[in-house]
């Protein structure tokens, strides 16, 4: 028997803990202005400590001078972590020159999500017309179901141009929009998720040609004839699981309301804006509890239940203002970046990321992606996601360039091409690359697919 060998090592390793505070403060930070008021109401209950201000003017006086003294020894003590530039208490501003009924709405309908994408697509004139059209004709689960040639003949276009328009289309937001089938519908999501070729090849042939088996759980045939391993078969089943065959379907309940958490409103000086904490309390500190910790004859069950309700309640306000700045830092940024939408309702913006907002700021990514998330915005032309305003794009000598520009630059370069010799896709890429423009030639296929422009040798004329 080998001789065991028992020994004890030292293992050095840092490791990421997050508090309850900690999640706490995550979770303010990320929750839409109606759920925070739900969240505030049951703080409000939970902890006696934090009390609601009623009247609004109680909360710009400083408490009494005892208490003033009492939190500034806690902040000598123990309790650093907790403060941050003296907040104890979290003020809401009332601002009577704001209508903000005005702003609030019905939750965007399918037809009106996808008319604000088509308003920044870059989309004119008679493409416009048609892509109205084809939003306007969508069904309730996001198809469209319309015959092609009766509606080339009834908007007078050409079929080429009326697919290359639901095409663009078909790149809206939710992914699987406007397909005209559930096999297009899934393929379209799948291409999003950025399922390889070949992937897409299988599903397209167990969609297409065994449909009767899939329904019937009949997999024998097609792993016989796919000539594919049953791994293989259920990576695929798991890839097909993972869409959304009615995307618009989400869409469809109009009375949920949305309330904006930020409104951008124009004034003579510019963009201002505002968050929204219409319905949301300003609270403090209640005093009493602060003076019972001086009370020598108190038990030390109650002194410790009281002390850490104090704790939790300095942390909930930090984190209510913490979150009213990053949110403001935030939608600024972003509302500058965008200046022109906000100001002339311009329908095109400009390229945008989580990183620029984040150096511009300061605040971290997952912050900014936390701060915009099932936020919505108020301005003058409507109410929109904030997430909507972030752009791809694509960093160019010239600064950042986005899907769309470069988009309408490959259509650019293909309308102006030699029919007799048509451009390679790489020969495209050197084109932009001239420009300043560095894209690879799969992306460049991959947008003229989306575009509907067919490959070089289908272009070819004699």
């Amino acid at each position: 028997m080998g001789k065991l060998d028992v020994s004890v090592n030292t293992k050095l390793s840092q490791k990421l803990l997050i508090t309850p505070q900690m999640k706490q403060s995550l979770n303010i930070l990320q929750l839409p202005m109606f759920e925070l008021t739900q969240e505030l109401n049951g703080i409000l209950e939970e902890n006696p400590v934090l009390e609601e201000v009623v009247n609004k003017e109680d909360i710009l006086k400083n408490d009494t001078e005892e208490v003033d003294a009492y939190l500034k020894e806690l902040q000598k003590v123990e309790w650093e972590s907790f403060f941050s530039d003296d907040e104890y208490k979290y003020y809401v501003a009332e601002d009577e020159d704001i209508n903000f009924e005005k702003f609030v709405s019905k939750k965007p309908d399918l037809y009106s999500h996808l008319l604000f994408q088509l308003n920044i697509s870059g989309l004119k004139d008679e493409d416009y017309r048609i892509g109205e059209y084809i939003i306007g004709n969508l069904t309730e689960n996001g198809y469209f179901r319309l015959d092609i040639d009766e509606s080339v003949e009834y908007l007078g276009v050409t079929k080429e141009k009326f697919l290359e328009v639901l095409k663009r289309i078909q790149q809206f937001e939710p992914s699987g929009i406007a397909a005209r089938d559930l096999k297009e519908c899934l393929l379209i999501q799948l291409r999003d998720f950025n399922v390889s070729d070949v992937d897409i090849y299988y599903i397209s042939e167990l969609l297409e040609n065994y449909e009767d088996e899939l329904i019937n759980n009949d997999y024998s045939k097609i792993l016989k004839e796919l000539e594919i391993e049953k791994s293989y078969f259920d990576y695929l089943l798991n890839l097909i699981k993972r869409v959304d065959p009615k995307p618009g379907l989400k869409f469809s309940d109009s009375t949920v309301y949305v309330i904006p958490d930020v409104y951008v409103i124009k004034t003579k000086n510019g963009l201002e804006v505002k968050l929204n904490e219409e319905h949301i309390p300003s609270i403090k500190l209640n005093s009493y509890y602060l003076k019972m910790l001086k009370n020598n004859n108190l038990d030390e069950n109650t002194k410790e239940y009281v002390e850490n309700k104090i704790k939790n309640a300095l942390w909930i306000i930090k984190s209510l203002n913490q979150r009213k700045k990053a949110i403001l830092q935030v939608v600024e940024f972003i509302v500058e970046h965008q200046k022109k939408f906000f100001m002339e309702g311009d329908n095109r913006l400009k390229p945008l990321k989580l990183k620029d907002v984040s150096e511009a700021t300061g605040l971290h990514e997952s912050t900014v992606s936390r701060v915009t998330s099932n936020k919505y915005l108020a301005c003058e032309y409507g109410i929109f996601e904030i997430k909507n305003f972030f752009i791809k794009g694509f960093d160019t000598a010239n600064g950042a360039v986005s899907v769309d520009d470069i988009k309408e630059l490959i259509k650019d370069i293909i309308d102006k091409e030699d029919k007799r010799k048509p451009f390679s896709d790489e020969k495209i890429v050197e084109i932009l690359a001239k420009k300043g423009i560095k894209i690879a030639r799969r992306t460049v296929a991959k947008y003229r697919d989306e575009l509907g422009i067919p490959a070089t040798s289908k272009r070819k004329i004699k």
